[in-house]
């Protein structure tokens, strides 16, 4: 019981983020993860488009 009531009590001590943060840091993992898709998937395309080339 100690241990759940020094939990509850850290629990307390957490500053959790506001809505308008979340809505941000959301937004920046959501556009971070758009761009690297892209990037990666130009990359990808890139890259099979000269093996195309090279083997033919």
């Amino acid at each position: 019981m100690k241990f759940l009531a020094s939990v509850v009590a850290e629990m307390r001590k957490v500053t959790w983020p506001t809505f308008s943060e979340n809505v941000r840091d959301t937004s920046i993992v959501l556009m971070t993860g758009l761009f690297f898709a892209i990037l990666f998937g130009g990359a990808d395309w890139v890259f099979e488009q000269g093996v195309t080339w090279l083997s033919k």
